[in-house]
């Protein structure tokens, strides 16, 4: 889906719930969107920092990934950053709740006043469908059974136990995008 963006979506996520967030990448990348993940994308040997601060620049969109760890220091300056991005470049900011995340978690209320999408249920079909189209901007269609299974496999490996087919968004042509 990226046009002028290297990617998709930033994770920005606690590390303490980092297992959830490494199987949410899996499975967005399942879905072909580009997803800027720190395990995945922070080189050995250079500070780290500004490869963060780079990787949310080139993300269309950040995703503020909370679990049972809550929301961790350097995911608050994450969030922070992004939301003056949101501001100045109109860049889409918005909170994804995974299992084990708190009813009503702290967040800043300028991330409050975003819709959110809530996987604490799981990776199921309606939740993946709301975060693709959070990130794309398109509202999804069914998937084929493929992506479903390796959803259901970083579910698992994950400990969520639940996973359904997910949706992608498709092209101005009925394609997919």
């Amino acid at each position: 889906m990226s046009d002028t963006f290297e990617f998709d979506v930033f994770l920005s996520h606690n590390s303490k719930d980092k297992p959830a967030v490494r199987a949410l990448a899996q499975t967005l990348r399942a879905h072909g969107l580009k997803v800027w993940f720190d395990e995945d994308e922070l080189e050995p040997g250079r500070p780290w920092q500004p490869l963060i601060e780079a990787g949310i620049k080139a993300s269309r969109t950040c995703a503020v990934v909370i679990g049972k760890a809550g929301i961790g220091p350097w995911e608050d300056e994450e969030m922070q950053a992004a939301l003056d991005l949101a501001v100045h470049e109109k860049k889409k900011i918005f909170a994804v709740l995974l299992p084990g995340a708190p009813e009503r978690p702290e967040l800043s209320i300028f991330l409050t006043n975003r819709t959110w999408v809530d996987l604490r249920a799981g990776f199921t079909e309606d939740g993946l469908g709301k975060l693709i189209w959070g990130i794309t901007g398109k509202k999804p269609k069914k998937i084929e059974s493929a992506a479903g299974q390796t959803c259901r496999r970083a579910a698992h490996a994950a400990g969520f136990g639940r996973c359904r087919t997910a949706a992608i968004p498709t092209g101005p042509d009925g394609g997919s995008a």
